[in-house]
């Protein structure tokens, strides 16, 4: 079994990569590739810069930080993973990355906004799964 899970650093992406890892429990050959998404927006770049400034250089420190806990608890639980670092549209580049790695499942957290806030903001997990050519499952927090 091969999962993908997107993480951004949040106790959602946290709480979906213990769930991906309650998954795989008991099968060896499972393999859990996590993915941060970086782009202008998470980076706070504008597209119109005066100075010079090598945004993938940026974006991989940012996503090295935003990957430390879920690599973690991947290790603590002695399951195989992978950690990529992306950048681009958050939606596209995860159903791209999902793609090109052939998993089976995408696990990824929800941030639990309310119907109204989730349908006139969008969201990343419903844009993904309709989006997915595999199984999504939103993980929400339950604090």
């Amino acid at each position: 079994m091969k999962l993908l899970v997107p993480v951004d650093g949040s106790e959602a992406a946290l709480h979906a990569v213990h769930h991906a890892l309650k998954l795989v429990k008991g099968q060896p050959d499972a393999v859990v590739i996590l993915l941060n998404v970086q782009n202008h927006q998470t980076l706070g770049l504008s597209d119109i810069s005066d100075e010079p400034l090598d945004e993938h250089e940026l974006a991989t420190r940012r996503s090295v930080r935003k990957l430390r806990s879920a690599c973690r608890a991947c290790r603590d639980a002695g399951v195989r993973f992978v950690s990529r670092a992306a950048f681009g549209p958050i939606c596209e580049t995860i159903d791209r990355i999902a793609q090109e790695s052939h998993v089976d499942q995408i696990v990824m957290g929800t941030r639990g906004l309310s119907r109204l806030a989730g349908m006139v903001l969008g969201s990343v997990g419903t844009e993904v799964v309709h989006r997915a050519r595999v199984p999504v499952t939103l993980v929400k927090s339950c604090s």
